[in-house]
């Protein structure tokens, strides 16, 4: 049996859970998960010295290492946005790399280390405080330096270029702005160290994702000089950059699972719209269609154009253009109006029809279908939940997800197909499926903007009054009851909620452990 160690990029649900449901699907791998206390909790950041021992210990007869770079350097994924370390601080840490691949050589060491995103708008929930202030002037600053460099530059940006310098220099944020490009700068100089260790092949495999990437900006930027690194040390098929950051332990996990079955799964890729993947999604800086490559290879498989000779067919649900928010959706069914009179880009635009019936003719064939509903940033299409309910194939498919990014949803429902792929359906795989619908469509699309829509006068999004026990954790978990009991408790299953929490004290995501009934008798 092979054992698998974990560290990921912090202590949510989303980034420490779901690895672990994945991995509890698959019966030949020992895992082994760094203890979630030691991960920190939003801006605290984790104990990094447990870490280092942590590591020490479990990988000395470890397979496999799946490690995000961030926590063992900054305590976390928020922490590493806020941090004052300096460069020989930082590389004693990262030197743990190298001690536990001299404790086992034997040992694959996979790892991911994400550029620092620069999120468009101002606030401090995730960023450091004063990004309250001038978060965006801060974004924009970044994204017209970099037109600039790339002369494309238009006169109104220029206007605006000087606008916002000018308002800078009144209110005194200068110094703010040197404080955030200082930390940036250090964070880039430790992703060039982080691509050294994969040239001495301290780390095996790496993937440098980008946390709400756009086009233009600092992100970019640092990007470019992130690839010009990996292009001269020759490591491009060693270290894959594209949009994501919460699910790349799944990934990875996936990759991992691949490779002790031994296993290259071919997928097929299919679209709901003729504009098939050329849509940028919203935080992300490329066609969908390239990102989704990336997540290919990166959790173990191949793309092929082969259809017949696929393993796994990988049903992509976007619009035509211009990806809206799921508060769009939201407030469109809740108006009893067509979403589409609004919005043509998800009717007209795309066939959501021809796509589910393609979805229950792959699954009448045994075809492995993977579900990736991104045609919403930030929660599930509750139409297409609708209709996958109505056919009754809602845990016939083999994967589905919707939540956040494109890319979180991507790097959590290819990894899910993969795994199915090989081991089938178990107990753990239909309550993360469970998990996946309550979740993402339930919470992310409907639920949690009532509870926002009751509680919005009172709280603020980013704070509530208690992750467990609170007015609105409470109000929230109740109509997630309801919402299971009216959408999932229905032709032959059920899901029920075993534990619920609000992960970092606020509105955005929810926490979840659920059961999932399926009656296979029907």
């Amino acid at each position: 049996m092979k054992k698998i160690v974990l560290i990921p990029i912090d202590e949510r649900p989303c980034t420490y859970d779901y690895p672990a449901m994945l991995a509890s699907m698959a019966n030949d791998i020992n895992f082994v998960e760094i203890p979630r206390e030691y991960m920190g909790d939003l801006k605290i950041p984790g104990d990094m010295d447990k870490m280092h021992d942590f590591l020490i210990k479990e990988c000395a007869d470890a397979d496999y290492a799946i490690i995000a770079i961030d926590s063992i350097l900054y305590g976390g994924i928020v922490p590493s946005r806020l941090h004052y370390e300096n460069e020989e601080t930082l590389l004693k840490r990262l030197n743990v790399l190298r001690e536990i691949k001299q404790i086992n050589p034997n040992l694959k060491l996979y790892a991911y280390h994400l550029i620092m995103r620069c999120p468009d708008g101002s606030g401090d929930s995730e960023e450091p405080n004063y990004y309250a202030l001038c978060g965006r002037e801060i974004h924009l600053l970044g994204a017209y330096k970099h037109k600039a460099q790339a002369n494309v530059l238009t006169e109104n940006d220029k206007a605006d270029f000087e606008r916002i310098k000018k308002f800078m220099e009144d209110n005194n944020y200068l110094d703010y702005e040197k404080d955030y490009l200082a930390r940036r700068k250090i964070n880039a100089i430790m992703n060039l160290h982080t691509l050294d260790l994969v040239k001495e092949n301290v780390i095996d495999f790496l993937i440098i994702p980008q946390d709400d990437s756009a086009p233009y900006g600092l992100t970019a930027l640092d990007q470019m000089v992130v690839r010009s690194r990996l292009h001269e040390l020759r490591l491009d098929l060693k270290v894959l950059m594209y949009p994501d950051a919460d699910a790349v332990s799944n990934s990875l996990l996936s990759k991992t699972i691949n490779e002790i079955n031994n296993v290259k799964p071919k997928v097929y890729v299919r679209y709901s719209s003729c504009n098939e993947g050329n849509i940028i999604p919203n935080y992300e800086d490329r066609p969908v269609s390239e990102s989704i490559k990336y997540q290919i290879m990166a959790a173990g498989g191949i793309q092929t154009d082969n259809y017949s000779d696929s393993d796994i067919v990988l049903m992509v649900n976007v619009p035509l253009k211009n990806m809206k928010e799921a508060r769009t959706l939201y407030d469109a069914l809740h108006r009893e109006v067509n979403p589409g009179e609004t919005n043509l880009d998800y009717t007209v635009g795309r066939n959501l029809v021809e796509y589910v019936e393609y979805i229950k003719y792959l699954i009448s064939i045994n075809k492995c279908v993977c579900v990736a509903d991104i045609a919403y940033a930030n929660g599930g299409d509750t139409i297409l939940f609708n209709l996958l309910r109505n056919e009754n194939i809602l845990f016939k498919v083999n994967a589905y997800a919707g939540w956040n990014t494109a890319a979180n949803t991507l790097g959590t429902c290819i990894p899910l197909a993969m795994i199915n792929n090989i081991y089938g359906p178990s107990q753990e795989f239909y309550d993360f499926m469970g998990l996946r619908y309550l979740e993402d469509v339930g919470y992310m699309s409907n639920v949690r903007f009532t509870a926002w829509d009751t509680y919005n006068n009172k709280y603020l999004w980013k704070e509530i009054d208690g992750k467990e026990n609170g007015e609105v954790a409470t109000y929230i978990r109740n109509h997630l009851i309801e919402w299971a009991n009216d959408n999932l408790a229905c032709n032959n299953h059920k899901v029920e909620i075993v534990k619920h929490h609000q992960p970092w004290n606020r509105f955005f995501e929810t926490g979840l452990i659920v059961k999932t009934t399926i009656d296979k008798g029907e």
